[in-house]
């Protein structure tokens, strides 16, 4: 063997050589003793190695991924402020909706709750009992009349007819009202049917 401990087969050689050229190009053109002395001085290897275009690429790539790493950490800490008082204002806004939301439910029990005694079953009611009393009322008045032992003179037949009179009108006029519109409600057309019971 040699100093180098080189092969003595030339073909070895020249493939080893081929693959040095190949896979370390920087290294391939050097002398023997330039090699020597890459080995022996680590600081002429380290300039070497920085001075190789793939490691100088390399080193660019990872400056820049750096700096790009900075500015977008710079960039979230000054949107952090920004987020936060963001994530506040939803928070309040979602609150205030809540609040909104069960106000207008109440609203609507209590619009619900107004309309109650203003249906078309219970005002259908009311009418019907109206035309019950005025009907009692009216015989209850007659049959008291008509229950004197002593005679009537004409100022208590005419009190009489006016307030018998008074009570039969009064009572055919609910009485019909009613049938309209309890008529109009099992037709489906109770709009526009007078049910109030003001007289």
């Amino acid at each position: 063997m040699n100093n180098y401990n080189l092969p003595s087969d030339m073909h070895v050689i020249t493939s080893k050589v081929q693959n040095l050229h190949e896979q370390f190009p920087t290294f391939a053109n050097k002398s023997a003793d330039d090699l020597e002395d890459l080995l022996r001085f680590e600081d002429l290897f380290q300039a070497h190695i920085d001075g190789l275009e793939q490691v100088q690429l390399m080193r660019t790539l990872e400056y820049e991924l750096r700096e790009e790493n900075e500015r977008l950490a710079e960039v979230n800490l000054s949107s952090e402020d920004e987020l936060r008082k963001m994530r506040d204002n939803v928070a309040e806004l979602q609150m205030f909706a809540s609040s909104l939301t069960s106000r207008l439910y109440e609203l609507v029990q209590e619009h619900l709750d107004l309309q109650k005694p203003y249906s078309p079953m219970l005002l259908l009611q009311r009418l019907r009992d109206e035309c019950r009393l005025l009907d009692d009322q009216a015989d209850t008045v007659a049959a008291a009349f008509m229950a004197k032992d002593e005679p009537i003179d004409s100022a208590e037949c005419e009190e009489f007819v006016r307030q018998y009179k008074s009570l039969r009108s009064r009572f055919h006029s609910s009485d019909s009202r009613y049938r309209l519109a309890d008529a109009a409600y099992r037709s489906g057309s109770l709009s526009g049917v007078p049910l109030s019971l003001d007289r």
